[in-house]
């Protein structure tokens, strides 16, 4: 059964390309966290690089099971980047821990990398482990080199139909990695129509455009698409007030499974993948 994660890039960074509260006040923090436990929803989803987010969460880490991740540049540093955002978060161990940038790593990184969570592992510092990934080509690469790849985040919405039209997911899956959806509102521009430049991009107004021809609210279209994929277990949320998490909650609950969106999907990777927004 899928579950929500609730995402905190916005916590320490004002993150998003339609977010227009910049990063979120301790008010704001304390109303989603609330929304969050009233809600049900028992995980969240943080980084070192995201500011001073996992300082912010250290007073209800302990309520929750987090993920973070960490940076394998240099592998070396992986223990001491773990070990800052334990301290930061208030915890001797966590649950996961990803890491962040296994697109841009070498064959050496890479592997150091792993073998370096591996130990963490050993040690008892974190539950489980995976990387953060984009595409089917970095997921391959993970499943060969961790000894077992635990967990893998990607990028899934209904525009970004891509590792859907392949069986990665389902493979990894039956091998046992929990397989984490993010993006799944493309930083907002499925959420609701946006006036900013990728806010006009002709596939974005295509989907609400649908969505309005249907009588449908986008975020239920977007949400009802990933609990049609099977092999997903969780799918990480950002918000920017508790309001938008108690909407996001009660579509998640009431929505259903999706099968006519496949003509929605977008090939231009100019759109799907952020990297390239800049």
């Amino acid at each position: 059964m899928q579950s929500l994660v609730l995402g905190t890039a916005q916590w320490g960074n004002p993150y998003g390309v339609t977010n227009s509260q910049g990063r979120l006040t301790d008010e704001a923090l304390a109303e989603i966290i609330a929304v969050a436990q009233g809600a049900g929803i028992g995980a969240i989803d943080t980084a070192g690089m995201y500011g001073d987010a996992e300082a912010r969460l250290a007073s209800w880490a302990s309520d929750f099971s987090i993920t973070t991740k960490v940076r394998g540049a240099d592998p070396q540093t992986i223990p001491a980047q773990l070990k800052a955002s334990l301290a930061a978060l208030g915890q001797s161990s966590i649950a996961n821990c990803l890491i962040h940038d296994w697109a841009q790593l070498t064959e050496a990184q890479a592997n150091a990398s792993a073998k370096q969570l591996e130990d963490m592992k050993r040690k008892r510092l974190v539950q489980q482990i995976g990387v953060s990934a984009y595409d089917e080509t970095d997921l391959n690469r993970a499943a060969s080199i961790f000894g077992q790849l635990e967990i893998a985040q990607v990028p899934i919405n209904v525009l970004d139909q891509r590792l859907i039209n392949s069986n990665i997911l389902q493979t990894l899956a039956s091998r046992g990695t929990r397989i984490q959806a993010r993006s799944v509102f493309l930083q907002g521009l499925l959420a609701a129509r946006s006036d900013t430049r990728l806010g006009q991009h002709p596939e974005v107004i295509k989907f609400h455009d649908w969505c309005e021809s249907n009588g449908e609210q986008p975020i239920e279209v977007a949400l009802s698409f990933i609990k049609t994929i099977a092999p997903i277990t969780e799918v990480v949320i950002g918000v920017t007030t508790g309001a938008e998490l108690n909407d996001l909650a009660q579509a998640w609950a009431t929505c259903k499974q999706r099968l006519d969106t496949e003509g929605l999907a977008s090939g231009d990777i100019g759109l799907l993948d952020p990297r390239t927004w800049a």
